[in-house]
């Protein structure tokens, strides 16, 4: 079961680092020239490189096209170290340029170093691998704990330096998407510092019986996992949130669409100029467009109150306090938007204009600026316009009261 969860947990980890670095390549398109772009593609595609050569089922197969199984541990190892390199550099990035330039330059000596000394020692071990776990004899002991230890170092220190300047920044940035980002990638360096602190189980394995696990265990492969998910979800945190609210916008689009469809009935002139391809019998509008469609759709639902004006009913706030009784400030006031706008539809297909002025419950409730609080709030005027008992009130005594006045005449 832990072989099973650990294969499970790498190859997510794995398919999660190279599915995300290529959808954040193409979310960069026009950017790509930034330094801190190239390092973080760098850093994506060798950590899922090394996620997935060090998962306890790609070990064996991969060991056996390698002229000494043993290598594939140092494989998968120089693949993280180089990786760490690169989180780190993109996160110096992130300084005034020159000193981003030397601590790059710093950071890729130390790297090189860290990846040549890994080698010389790992093979001065001469360890030899049998199935998933690597061993070595009495005298490779200390000289495979220390690879081990400087792996963890370097790893340790490149994490530590991404989560404190990228965290930094985070501080610096006021509340949206990409403070949020840059959070979950500060958080993904705690959780990759655990997924180096493992190693310490392989340290004492080592020191104790000469024997190490050549595989990511199952709380190395939980770890890490964690890490590059918490990474990725901040590193592309624009993208996702652009589709959170793509989809928003959809769901408020449908949510009006009720309270449209009876203005547009009555009132077809409010209907903007159609373009191809946004509304239509075939599918509604397009994806990228939606948010275009709900701006459009707001704008010909105010048309349509404004349209309305003429034929708003005085006594609507009246008769709504008399159905609802004692509420809320704000959900009131969608019921009374709500009910004079059906009210006045009524009136309009009646062809029935009232003398004067209409009523102050009439008057749309003012909300703050920008198209989220605006469509939030059509949203409330269009569910009590189709589902409250005092709209429904509202409007059996508009149709009453207008059908007692043709009759008069």
């Amino acid at each position: 079961m832990g072989d099973q969860l650990a294969n499970a947990a790498g190859y997510f980890a794995g398919a999660v680092a190279l599915l995300g670095t290529v959808w954040k390549i193409l979310m960069d398109r026009g950017r790509r020239s930034d330094p801190a772009l190239h390092h973080g593609y760098a850093c994506g595609a060798l950590i899922g490189a090394g996620m997935a050569v060090s998962a306890p089922a790609t070990g064996p197969a991969l060991a056996a096209l390698l002229p000494d199984p043993s290598h594939l541990t140092l494989v998968a190892d120089q693949l993280k170290v180089t990786a760490s390199g690169a989180l780190a550099m993109m996160a110096y990035s992130t300084r005034p340029a020159a000193a981003a330039r030397r601590a790059v330059r710093r950071q890729t000596a130390l790297t090189a170093v860290t990846v040549l000394l890994g080698v010389a020692l790992f093979l001065a071990a001469s360890p030899v691998r049998r199935g998933a776990e690597v061993g070595v004899d009495a005298a490779g002991r200390p000289v495979l704990a220390a690879y081990v230890t400087l792996f963890a170092l370097h790893t340790a220190w490149c994490l530590a330096v991404f989560g404190f300047l990228i965290g930094r920044c985070a501080r610096c940035l006021p509340r949206g998407v990409l403070r949020l980002g840059l959070r979950l990638m500060a958080l993904s360096a705690l959780a990759g510092l655990l997924w180096t602190a493992d190693t310490l189980h392989d340290l004492a394995n080592i020191l104790a019986t000469g024997h190490e696990n050549g595989a990511e265990s199952r709380v190395s492969a939980l770890a890490g996992a964690v890490c590059v998910t918490l990474g990725f979800a901040g590193a592309t945190a624009s993208g996702w949130a652009d589709w959170a609210g793509r989809v928003r916008a959809w769901h408020d689009h449908r949510r009006l669409g009720p309270l449209w469809s009876a203005m547009r009935t009555a009132l077809p002139e409010i209907e903007l100029a159609a373009q191809t391809g946004l509304f239509g019998d075939a599918g509604g509008p397009l994806r990228r467009d939606i948010q275009f469609a709900l701006y459009r759709r707001i704008i010909e639902i105010r048309d349509g109150q404004l349209a309305l004006r003429p034929h708003l009913h005085p006594e609507v706030r009246h008769w709504v306090a008399e159905a609802v009784g004692p509420a809320e400030a704000e959900e009131l006031a969608a019921v009374v938007e709500a009910a004079a706008i059906a009210a006045a539809l009524e009136a309009a297909r009646a062809g029935h204009r009232f003398a004067g002025h209409p009523g102050e419950g009439c008057v749309p409730h003012p909300v703050a600026a920008g198209i989220h609080e605006e469509a939030a709030w059509l949203v409330r005027v269009a569910a009590a316009y189709t589902g409250s008992p005092a709209v429904a009130h509202v409007r059996a005594r508009v149709r009453d009261e207008l059908g007692r006045a043709a009759l008069r005449h």
